[in-house]
Order: C-alpha cells, then structure tokens, then sequence
C-alpha cells in the first residue's frame, strides 16, 4: 500500500482529498466517506480536509464534477464516432449511459443524489451536468437532421429519454429491481423501446 504523506501543498491535499474519494467509491464504500476518515488516511491532521472542503457534500461536489466529466466524455465519444448511423450512436449513447451506472454505482448515485451533493449544487458541476445533457441533446439533432426520429421538441425528447436511462438505471443500481441473467435483455428491450418511441411513425 502506498504510504501516506503527512504534509501536502494546499492544491496537492486538495486533489488528494478528490482522488482518494474517487478510489472509495469505486471500491463501492460511500457511506463510509467522512472528511475525518479521509484526513487519516491520507496521514494529516483532522481539520486539514476542512481548509479545503468546508463540508462533505462540497467535496462530493467537487468528485461528482470530475466523474461527470468522464460521463460527458464517454458520451461524446460515441456521438462523434464516424461511419455509423445517427440512430446507431444513438442506441450505443443510450447502453454507454446503462454501462456507465452499472459499472459505477456509487459514482452514479453522487451524480444525481441531491442529498450527497446538497441542494445548492457548485456552479461547476451544474455546468459539467448540463454538459452531458447536451450531449443528448445534439445526437437528438443529428436524429432528427437525418430524418430518422419525429421533428418534436427537442429538449422534451431529450427529457423522454434520460428520465428513462434514469429510473431503470436507479432502480437497478439501488437493487430495487433485480433481473438476474435476463438484465442485459431487458436493457437492449429499453433501448430499442426508446428509438420506437422517438421514431417517425410509418403509420398513413
């Protein structure tokens, strides 16, 4: 195990502080997070974190925001990929938000959890969030620039589709609803069901 330092440079104990929370999380121990803890481990004084956050949720704040910078890029990626189809992106963008939250859980509950962030949000990471609403939002364009979904509203469309990815997300991350070996099935039925619902009906 790497040993601890017990003196930082005022940046370096805050992005330690980020890290390290970073590494509970995916080692799935949200719950265990206090600044306190995190001051011991990282073999400083109890109230150093407290120079840098002034609270947990302002910490979590700052984690959420990096971790939905790499949720906005995973999007990005595959809205910009060439050669495939709109409504292929569209499809893979749909799974790349499924794999995201299952593959992270407590990642993803720091995303969209007001009560692990506070319900007065940092500007930085509203912003980081409507950064991967966005994303959505122009692969929607390109949808629709190609013909291949219906000319509604695009932010309604947009709202469609991730309060969908959302609640069967959460309700699979917090084992509310357990599928087994059916869960990928169930999931690639979802996403189609998204696309059939967006799609310009064939119907006279």
């Amino acid at each position: 195990m790497q040993e601890k330092r017990t003196s930082y440079h005022h940046t370096d104990l805050a992005e330690a502080l980020i890290r390290e929370t970073d590494m509970l999380l995916a080692e799935g121990k949200l719950d265990d997070i206090t600044l306190q803890e995190l001051g011991k481990r990282l073999g400083v004084a109890p109230s150093a974190p407290y120079r840098h956050f002034a609270s947990k949720n302002l910490l979590f704040c700052a984690v959420a925001t990096r971790a939905c910078g790499h949720f906005r890029d995973l999007l990005h990626a595959v809205r910009i990929q060439v050669g495939l189809p709109p409504e292929v992106r569209l499809q893979q963008m749909v799974m790349t938000y499924f794999s995201f939250a299952l593959e992270n859980p407590d990642r993803y509950r720091l995303l969209f959890r007001e009560p692990l962030v506070g319900e007065n949000q940092t500007p930085a990471l509203a912003e980081s969030r409507a950064r991967s609403f966005e994303e959505l939002l122009l692969m929607l364009a390109e949808c629709q620039n190609a013909g291949v979904i219906r000319q509604d509203d695009r932010e309604q469309q947009a709202l469609f589709v991730w309060s969908t990815m959302h609640g069967m997300s959460s309700l699979l991350v917090d084992k509310h609803l357990r599928l087994g070996e059916t869960q990928d099935n169930c999931i690639a039925f979802l996403c189609e069901s998204i696309l059939r619902g967006l799609a310009v009906s064939t119907l006279p």
